[in-house]
């Protein structure tokens, strides 16, 4: 893809996302200057308030790269001049004060102190800038090597947390390996190298686990969905940086293996928080907390778009595309609304009466059953000038990064269209310029037209992505012809798919905390078992749209749904008021009562009523 420039402009759903997540973040540029004096005063004792900066960085250089808006660029790049003032004289750059370094999420921090200068380095306009970004980072890894690996005066990397096995720490592999990129300079390869072969967790070989293929995720031991996700895309870059080809095979089962054993049907995972736990099977079991993490689901279309990249294997670009459209829509905050729980915990739990009530652009959570959004901000903090942040907030700009940086995608095997956003793609392509543009009201729709126009005549393969929904088999229809002006159409049926709840007894999962103490937090193994009102439920799709109940939508969401799956899509009529939705749905049930159901992603926005994924029904 480096080889081909190209510009998008949109008009569909992400591209209003993008203006969206642009303009939210400029009006809060203070943000990001409240995160780089984290690492000025040096509080975090146990936290992660360290992670907020870097995470924030990297998904708005995502978004950057898609709106190229000159403001938005300056304001990014003032923010890495200032991020360049934190060091200290040895290159040490961390939120815990030395006495307290090298324990809790220190290393997790620094990672993302990393990650965030990495991805800025991409889109740096200024060389001398792109210097000092280079020397900082080295500075920030050499100080690490300093003090952590397997030589007898050192500190071993999974030992440098008090978490799920130490996969937190070793997940700084990414960005190690990217500096060994940009650098060439074999320390950083080597440090890369420990961290793989001594398999990324105590007591498990994660990557070995992968490779060996006789274990799903969730039966690993270490659960923590997120980071585990970030160790495998380290692994990735890793197989790139050295083509071990045992690595590559262990990155394609992972994952693989979440989609055979953790998805839902809004296209996340975990129903136990933030933890893999055989999602597929479980999605209607009621655990009463909070499931379907914002993290978790950015980290999933994050290593599903790298995947993609590796194989060209259209399932994992499904994946993305289901979990855009549902679980992903539908954490972002465009009410404006506020966390009442994150006043509860500040306030009156942790003695904070002075907090400042802050408005965050994502919501931490997305339920299946008959829960409401906006329950809990995950991974909060509060900041020196009594403001709150989550993990969340910070992480969830990248999930539309992603899916923008694949949807038309050029490079020495052709022109690829994955995602079908309507509006135009402009590629520079064996130095002719070549214009797509898409007409489509998809999601909602399965007509779709590609008009192809060029400077000159040119002959390149466009591959179009078919679906899995569409048809089974899916992959790509590729045309292959010398291109000067031309027209493509597509139509796909989208009938309503109806999802029941997969059966299953028993099983065992590595979720129960009960053991975890203060120095260690690592969830044990728990037996669960299957209860029979976990089968009364079910789900309906509709091309890549996952239908939901809200309870402003004529039914409420926790009632038994009696009716057969057949709807017809509502044109007109304002099922919610004030809420657009892209897709409005019309039921009848056995009663002859009508409702309404919508997509996911449109369904619960004003955080205070109740939806559903996966709808109750009379016993089975």
């Amino acid at each position: 893809m480096a080889n081909y420039s190209r510009t998008l402009e949109f008009q569909g759903v992400a591209d209003r996302a993008a203006r969206f997540i642009q303009k939210k973040q400029m009006e809060n540029a203070h943000y990001l200057k409240d995160f780089v004096d984290i690492y000025r005063t040096k509080k975090d004792k146990t936290g992660w308030r360290g992670e907020y900066r870097g995470k924030t960085m990297r998904g708005h250089v995502l978004v950057y790269e898609y709106t190229r808006d000159k403001e938005y660029y300056e304001l990014l790049t003032e923010s890495v001049r200032d991020m360049l003032t934190v060091a200290e004289p040895d290159g040490r750059v961390a939120s815990y004060t030395r006495e307290r370094e090298f324990d809790a999420w220190d290393i997790w921090c620094r990672k993302y102190v990393m990650l965030g200068m990495e991805y800025y380095y991409d889109i740096c306009e200024d060389e001398e800038l792109k210097k000092e970004i280079v020397q900082f980072v080295k500075g920030c890894a050499d100080y690490i090597l300093e003090h952590i690996g397997s030589e007898e005066d050192k500190m071993e990397l999974v030992d440098a947390t008090r978490s799920f096995g130490g996969i937190n720490s070793s997940s700084i592999l990414e960005p190690m390996v990217r500096l060994y990129n940009l650098t060439g300079e074999q320390k950083y390869l080597d440090f890369a190298t420990y961290i793989v072969e001594s398999g990324a967790a105590k007591n498990v070989n994660i990557f070995e686990c992968a490779y060996e293929n006789k274990l799903a995720p969730y039966q690993y031991g270490v659960s923590k969905a997120y980071e585990l996700m970030s160790c495998f895309e380290g692994l990735l870059e890793y197989y790139y940086a050295t083509g071990i080809e045992k690595y590559k095979i262990a990155v394609i089962n992972f994952g693989k293996a979440i989609i055979d054993t953790e998805l839902s049907v809004i296209g996340s995972c975990g129903i136990t928080h933030e933890l893999f736990d055989h999602t597929k099977t479980r999605q209607t079991v009621n655990l009463d907390m909070e499931q379907q993490e914002t993290c978790v689901t950015v980290t999933w279309m994050k290593l599903c778009s790298r995947i993609w990249e590796l194989t060209k294997d259209t399932a994992f670009l499904d994946c993305v595309e289901q979990s855009f459209y549902n679980a992903y829509l539908g954490t972002l905050n465009t009410e404006g609304n506020f966390c009442d729980h994150a006043y509860q915990r500040f306030v009156v739990e942790k003695g904070f009466p002075k907090i400042v009530n802050t408005y965050l652009l994502f919501d931490s959570y997305s339920p299946l059953i008959p829960k409401r959004r906006g329950i809990k901000i995950g991974g909060s903090q509060i900041l020196d000038n009594l403001t709150y942040h989550g993990c969340c907030e910070c992480i969830g700009a990248a999930g539309l990064g992603m899916f923008l940086r694949n949807a038309v995608v050029a490079n020495e095997d052709g022109i690829f269209v994955n995602f079908f956003e309507a509006g135009k793609s402009t590629i520079h392509y064996q130095d002719i310029n070549v214009e797509l543009t898409i007409e489509t009201e998809y999601p909602v729709d399965g007509k779709i037209k590609i008009g192809i126009k060029t400077d000159k005549p040119i002959t390149f393969a466009l591959k179009v992505r078919v679906p899995r929904w569409a048809e089974k088999q899916g992959g790509y229809l590729s045309y292959e012809k010398e291109w000067t002006q031309d027209e493509i159409f597509l139509e796909w049926d989208m009938p309503i798919r109806t999802v029941l709840p997969e059966k299953w007894e028993d099983d065992v999962v590595y979720t129960d905390s009960s053991n975890c103490t203060p120095e260690y937090y690592l969830p044990g193994p728990m037996k669960v078992y299957h209860k029979k009102e976990e089968d009364n439920y079910v789900a309906l799709m509709r091309g890549p749209l996952t239908l939901a109940a809200d309870s402003r939508s004529g039914k409420e969401a926790n009632s038994v749904f009696d009716f057969e799956p057949v709807g017809e899509v509502c044109e007109e009529k304002e099922i919610i008021p004030g809420v657009p939705c892209l897709l409005k749905m019309k039921f009848m049930d056995h009663n002859a009562e009508t409702f309404y159901l919508v997509d996911y992603g449109s369904a619960g926005l004003d955080w205070k009523t109740e939806i559903a994924a996966w709808l109750p029904t009379k016993e089975r």
